[in-house]
C-alpha cells in the first residue's frame, strides 16, 4: 500500500488510527500492539501477501538471535549466535537483491550461461534487514535489552517506516511503546503530524511526480540521450533528477514522521536540508542521516573508524561508501556511485587548503557535485551514463530544449495549452518552456528554504499557513489519479 493512495488516505489510516487509540483505553496495552501489528502487516502485504512469509521469517529468526543471546552466557557462543543472525541478514538480502547481478557477473567473467529467472525485490527488504541487524549487534554488544515477540515484531514491522525507513533504532521506538503518555490521542501531536505528512504528501505528488516526466523522457530513451542531449539539457534535466529524488525520498520521510506523530511516536529525522551543504562530509550528515549514522556506527568505527592513520581511515572510507553504493542496488552504477563519494569525501580530507573562501561556493560546488554523481545513479547501466556524461559536456547544441516542456502534459496547464493549440500553436512550445522554467523556480526556493517541521512551526498555525495545507492537501488529492510508487522502494 502506498502512502500517496486514496486508500490508505481515506480509508487505512483513519481506521488504524481509530482502532489503536480504542484500544489503548483498555488496561493492557497488549490488544493495542497487536492491533497495530497486525495494521502493519497488512500494510505490507497488501500488494503480495508472499512478502509476509519473507517478513515473518527474518523477523523469526532474529528475535530467536535475541532470545539466545539472552540464554548463552559464554562469549564463544555469544559470537556464534552474532555470526549466524548475520548469516541469516545478509544471506537473504543476498539472495533477494543481489544474487542476479552475482550470476550475471559470473557470466561475463567466467563465459558461462547460468541462467536463473529474475528475482522479485521484496519491498523495504534493504530497510528491515539493517534495522534487525543493528539490533542484533547491539544484543550482542549488550547494548540493547530482550524484547517480548509482541514489541519486537511492533518496532519492525511498524508501517511507516517498514518500507523506505527510516532505519529506526530499538532504543528510539520501543520505549516510547511502552510510555503511558502515548496511551491517549494528542490533539497537538496530530495536528503537527497530519500537517507534516500533508508538507510530505506535496513533496511527492505535486513536485517529485511532474519533475520526474521530462527525466524519465530522456533517460528511458537511449536515442534522445545519443542525439538530443546537449550541454543545458543534460545538465538541465540531471538537476531535474537531484529534485526528484530530494522531494520523492524527503517527502516519503516527511509522511512516515507525520503519520508517526498521529499515532504518538517520534521516528528520527532523516534529511537536514542536505542540499546546503558546504563539503561532502556535511553533505552525507545531512541526507539519509539514519542509513549514515548506520555504516558509521555498526561497519566505519568497528573497522578502525579514523583512529588508526590517514591510510586506514581512506580505506574505511571507501569500504563504507562501496557498502553503501551497493545498497542502494545491485548494479556496478550504484557502487562506482558510491566510490566517487567517498573519494571526494577522502579528497576533502586529505587536501583541507584546497577548500573554497566563499560558503555560498561551497555550496554551489557541494550541490554540483552531488548532482554529477546522478548520472550514476539515475542510468541503467555504465555506458549509458558515460554517454550521458559526454554528451552534458559537449559543444553541440540541438533544438530538444525547446520541446522538452511538452514532456511536462500537467493537467493543470491541460486547458491553456488546448486553448494555445487551437489559437496560437506557436505559442505552446514557449508556454511549455515557461511553465517548465517556474517548477525549476519553485523548486530552487524550496530547496533554498526552512525544513518542513520548521515551516509548520513558526507559520503552520497561521490563517496563511492553513490555507497554504488545505491547498496541498485537496491539489495532491486531486492528483492521485496517477499515483506512482517512491523511488526508493527500488532499493
Amino acid at each position: 500500500m502506498l502512502f500517496n493512495s486514496v486508500i490508505f488516505i481515506m480509508v487505512f489510516l483513519p481506521l488504524t488510527l481509530l482502532g489503536f487509540f480504542s484500544l489503548q483505553q483498555l488496561k493492557n496495552p497488549i490488544y493495542a500492539k497487536l492491533f497495530l501489528t497486525g495494521a502493519s502487516l497488512f500494510f505490507y502485504g497488501y500488494y503480495n501477501p508472499w512478502y509476509l512469509l519473507l517478513l515473518g521469517g527474518s523477523l523469526l529468526c532474529n528475535h530467536g538471535c535475541s532470545k539466545l543471546f539472552e540464554l548463552c552466557k559464554g562469549q564463544k557462543s555469544r559470537r556464534l549466535v552474532l555470526i549466524a543472525g548475520l548469516f541469516v541478514n545478509l544471506g537473504i538480502l543476498f539472495y533477494f537483491k543481489y544474487f542476479n547481478f552475482f550470476i550475471d557477473n559470473c557470466n561475463m567473467l567466467l563465459h558461462t550461461d547460468w541462467n536463473i529467472e529474475k528475482i522479485a525485490l521484496p519491498l523495504g527488504i534493504s530497510f528491515f534487514t539493517f534495522q534487525q541487524i543493528s539490533y542484533v549487534v547491539d544484543r550482542y554488544r549488550n547494548d540493547a535489552p530482550y524484547y517480548s515477540l509482541l514489541d519486537y515484531a511492533c518496532f519492525i514491522t511498524f508501517f511507516p517506516q517498514l518500507i523506505a525507513g527510516p532505519i529506526v533504532l530499538h532504543s528510539e521506538f520501543v520505549p516510547q511503546l511502552a510510555a503511558r503518555k502515548n496511551r491517549k490521542p494528542d490533539a497537538e501531536k496530530f495536528f503537527d503530524g497530519f500537517s507534516l505528512f500533508i508538507l510530505g504528501l506535496g513533496k511527492k505528488v505535486l513536485l517529485a511526480d511532474v519533475l520526474a516526466r521530462p527525466v524519465n523522457a530522456a533517460f528511458d530513451d537511449i536515442n534522445i540521450i545519443r542525439y538530443y542531449i546537449d550541454f543545458p539539457t543534460g545538465w538541465l534535466i540531471i538537476l531535474f533528477y537531484a529534485f526528484e529524488l530530494y522531494f520523492d525520498f524527503s517527502g516519503y520521510c516527511d509522511m512516515a514522521r507525520g503519520i508517526s506523530k498521529m499515532f504518538g511516536f517520534e521516528l528520527p529525522i532523516n534529511f537536514d536540508s542536505p542540499f546546503k551543504s558546504e563539503t561532502i562530509t556535511e553533505f552525507w550528515r545531512r541526507w539519509h542521516i539514519t542509513l549514515s549514522r548506520f555504516l558509521t556506527t555498526y561497519i566505519y568505527i568497528p573497522l578502525g573508524g579514523n583512529r588508526r592513520g590517514t591510510a586506514i581511515r581512506c580505506r574505511n572510507t571507501l569500504i563504507v561508501f562501496f557498502i553503501s553504493g551497493i545498497w542502494h542496488g545491485a548494479s556496478w552504477n550504484f557502487i562506482f556511485w558510491g566510490l566517487f563519494h567517498g573519494f571526494g569525501m577522502i579528497t576533502e580530507n586529505l587536501f583541507p587548503k584546497l577548500r573554497l573562501p566563499w560558503a555560498w561556493l561551497r555550496k554551489v560546488v557541494t550541490f554540483l557535485f552531488f548532482t554529477l554523481s546522478m548520472v550514476l545513479f539515475r542510468s541503467d547501466s555504465l555506458q549509458t551514463a558515460g554517454l550521458y556524461l559526454k554528451r552534458m559536456f559537449t559543444a553541440d547544441i540541438t533544438p530538444y530544449l525547446s520541446r522538452l516542456g511538452n514532456s511536462l502534459q500537467l493537467p493543470e496547464t491541460f486547458a491553456i495549452t488546448k486553448l494555445l493549440q487551437l489559437k496560437a500553436p506557436e505559442l505552446v512550445e514557449p508556454f511549455n518552456l515557461v511553465v517548465f522554467a517556474l517548477l525549476f523556480i519553485i523548486s530552487c526556493i524550496l530547496i533554498a528554504g526552512p525544513k518542513a517541521e520548521e515551516w509548520l512551526c513558526k507559520k503552520g498555525r497561521t490563517r496563511r499557513g492553513l490555507f497554504l495545507l488545505a491547498t496541498i492537501f485537496t491539489w495532491s488529492l486531486i492528483s492521485l489519479s496517477q499515483v506512482s510508487t517512491f523511488l526508493y522502494f527500488n532499493f
